[in-house]
This record gives C-alpha cells, structure tokens and sequence, in this order.
C-alpha cells in the first residue's frame, strides 16, 4: 500500500497541511529546528509505513531575483553531496502546480543575513535553502524510497532574520507569544524587520495553503 510521509519543519506548517489531508495514505509530522531532526523525523515516517517522503514547507530565498511567496520544486539538494529528487515524481508535480523545477541548498541552521545567503548562493546556485530537505532526501535514498521536495520561498535573499523572531521560537519551531513580545519592546529597532518577516511568511503560507489544497487529494503526484 502506498503511503506518503510528509515532514514539514515548524508545527504551524504542519497543522496547516493537516487541514487537508483527508486521504488515508498521508502521513504528516514536523521535524523541529535542532540539527539532524529532519533525518530522525524521516526514519520514525518510514517506521510509521511511509513509502515515499516528500519535503513541504517555507524556505529561505537565496537568488535576489525570487520574492517571497515563489515555489520552489527542486531537481536535487545540494549539501555536503548532491542528492537527487525522484525525476517522474518532480515532473508531475511541475505540470500540477505549473512550476519549472530549480535547485534547493542545504541550510544547517537558519541563514540570519543577507551576507551569508549570498555565500550559500554563490556556492550551490540554488534558488533557496532549507534544513530539513537534505536530511529527508538522505533517508529516502538509504531505504531506496521516492523522495520529492516543495518549499515556498519566505525571507528573501535580501531580507534579515530579527534576533528578536529567533528567540521567541521553540526547538519545535512553535512561537512563544510572550519572548516575542518582550523581544520587540526590548529591540524596539527590530520592530520594522520583524513586521517585514511577517509579511512575508504570511505570503509564503497562503501558498502553501493553495498547494496543500490542490496537492494533497492526490498524494501531490505521488499516484
């Protein structure tokens, strides 16, 4: 029996695919941000029955020319290798949400400056980054498993990260309310950032609420 797995990195990106996934061979779950959490969420997916993973959620922007809210559906991952997604599956996916696939880097940790997602850019080529992608894409390959990728780029390649925004997020990658609060009125200069952030990852989330809901019926191609 076919079953899908897919592993998102925050727990909102994973409420939000939840909301569509009726089919009885999706599987949803959130890796965290700690590093290798999205190698050890693929294995427990595999464990679950998953037959295929796919990786879902926000990225980081790293080719200037992409704003937020672009889908990226990447070829392959690059990271310490090159890891390559399934090429029917990719394809399917491409002619489903109509989006020519790129390349996706790996991020180990978030990227907090424009500076340093033009390093990872000018290294890799790829449109944008994540942390979870790699790790998922390493599992799929180990027990010979289909593996895809769909990301939705948030911060730009130009954009910051506000310290402020990533300490008042869990390991989980949850909010706390609270920290976030008391981060704004301690930073008060972070303020304009944080509300650009928001901005934008709003943006990035409606797609992916448009993805969830044309994709997952359908196990996003899988079938």
């Amino acid at each position: 029996m076919i079953k899908l797995g897919i592993i998102t990195g925050i727990a909102m990106e994973a409420k939000l695919l939840e909301r569509f996934a009726v089919n009885p061979a999706l599987l949803v779950g959130h890796a965290g941000l700690e590093p290798g959490a999205a190698y050890l969420a693929a294995e427990k997916m595999i464990a679950a029955g998953a037959t295929a993973l796919m990786s879902f959620g926000l990225a980081g922007g790293l080719n200037p020319a992409i704003s937020a809210g672009a889908v990226i559906l990447p070829a392959e991952i690059r990271g310490a290798a090159t890891l390559p997604c399934d090429i029917a599956w990719t394809k399917r996916l491409a002619a489903l949400f109509d989006v020519t696939p790129s390349l996706m880097a790996h991020a180990p940790g978030v990227l907090t400056t424009a500076q340093a997602k033009a390093e990872v850019f000018a290294a890799t080529g790829a449109a944008a980054a994540d942390m979870e992608s790699y790790g998922i894409a390493e599992v799929a390959g180990i027990h010979g498993l289909p593996f895809a990728a769909l990301r939705v780029v948030a911060d730009t390649a130009a954009d910051a990260i506000p310290s402020t925004a990533l300490k008042a997020m869990n390991s989980d990658g949850r909010i706390r309310p609270g920290a976030a609060a008391l981060g704004a009125l301690t930073r008060p200069w972070q303020i304009p950032g944080l509300i650009r952030l928001g901005g934008r990852t709003a943006t990035a989330m409606n797609k992916l609420e448009t993805l969830a809901r044309l994709g997952a019926p359908s196990l996003f191609g899988l079938m």
